[in-house]
């Protein structure tokens, strides 16, 4: 059977991008403590095509992905990538991966454990060099200053996603980027709260108020000061509730 693929095109159109999106696949994430974690992820594939090709293999993704180890580490998607240059005969090749990364919270009194979801996202291309960003969403609550000071004391409060993307070099934890973001905000987010650990939870984040321009800030602050980050990407949004809209904070530099 001909490889329709492999005809020429004469329309002299190069794309930037072929490939297969929205494949799910199972992959191990390793865990800062030297375990790891097993969920599903959905991979992105892509590579560029020259103008004179008709079509690239779709089926040699499917088949890269799956001949290659499932752990998902900087170096095992680089790995991917450069095989998957070699089966498409192309120089340029690209991923993008979301999964859900689980981190262990314990509440403050009952130490009751819980896992807390944490979406992350690895955006990777593989051309003259090798370029990885990891994005990882983390869950905040945060209590509003002007309220507090109105009120004496008594504030409203809200929960809050702060979506932290960084390049390093370097490894860079989910959990080094959770940490970071949860102690930037009034109070982390708990899965599981008995009632002593929601009085402290509250007590303590009435005590470290914050607008969604400080939680950006505090966050932006500490990823200065970390010689691994050559690069990040800091949005905070908060669900306000007592107002009919959200607020929203980004910040990005590099260095």
């Amino acid at each position: 059977m001909p490889n329709i693929q492999d005809s020429l095109d004469d329309r002299e159109i190069h794309l930037d991008r072929v490939g297969v999106a929205d494949l799910i696949y199972p992959v191990t994430l390793p865990e800062r403590g030297g375990g790891s974690q097993t969920t599903e992820a959905s991979f992105g594939l892509f590579v560029e095509l020259g103008h004179e090709a008709r079509g690239a293999h779709m089926r040699r993704f499917v088949e890269t992905l799956e001949r290659h180890a499932r752990e998902l580490t900087p170096g095992g998607i680089e790995s991917l990538l450069s095989e998957l240059r070699t089966a498409l005969g192309t120089q340029t090749a690209c991923a993008e991966i979301e999964c859900t990364f689980f981190v262990e919270r314990r509440a403050p009194v009952s130490g009751a454990r819980s896992l807390m979801a944490c979406p992350l996202c690895y955006e990777a291309t593989l051309g003259e060099s090798f370029d990885l960003t990891l994005s990882v969403e983390v869950p905040v609550m945060t209590v509003c200053p002007c309220s507090k000071e109105a009120t004496g004391g008594l504030a409203h409060s809200q929960r809050g996603h702060v979506v932290v993307a960084v390049r390093a070099h370097g490894r860079v934890w989910v959990e080094d980027v959770a940490e970071l973001v949860e102690d930037c905000a009034s109070a982390p987010i708990f899965p599981l709260l008995k009632g002593d650990d929601e009085k402290s939870v509250i007590a303590g984040a009435h005590d470290k108020p914050v607008f969604v321009e400080d939680l950006v800030r505090n966050v932006a602050e500490r990823l200065d000061s970390d010689v691994r980050i050559h690069w990040y990407r800091v949005e905070a949004s908060n669900l306000d509730s007592v107002h009919d809209h959200n607020l929203y904070a980004c910040a990005e530099r590099s260095r």
